[in-house]
């Protein structure tokens, strides 16, 4: 049966290796929160600003980016995938009519259909 400490060690060989990874999980976790709450270019600019560091335009200059820069394979692997899996995860939550249309219960209206039902009668005010 496998772990997970065998399934780690067949993909990951040395510690700097796992951490770059979670590392960039992390960052792919961040930027997708970015863009989950409608800060998409912010998000994007981070993606490309982590990016540029694990490859080494930008120097690092802490011990973090340092793992990450001395196996940014892993970091930027994590990174991407991470980051596009919430992106598309987002763009589907906004796609698809799961939320729409679905009330609680079948004798309860939604504040919007009486609200354009009092519209339609001519009745603006309240």
């Amino acid at each position: 049966m496998a772990t997970v400490e065998n399934v780690l060690s067949s993909i990951f060989s040395t510690i700097p290796e796992l951490h770059s990874g979670q590392l960039g999980l992390l960052s792919g976790v961040l930027v997708g929160l970015l863009y989950w709450h409608g800060h998409h270019r912010s998000s994007l600019a981070a993606l490309t600003g982590f990016y540029l560091l694990a490859i080494g335009v930008v120097p690092a200059s802490t011990r973090g980016l340092a793992v990450v820069q001395s196996k940014p394979w892993y970091f930027c692997s994590l990174l991407v995938a991470t980051a596009v899996c919430a992106i598309t995860g987002r763009v589907l939550w906004t796609r698809l009519p799961l939320r729409r249309g679905v009330s609680r219960s079948s004798g309860v209206e939604s504040r919007s259909e009486v609200g354009r039902a009092s519209r339609a009668d001519g009745d603006g005010r309240r």
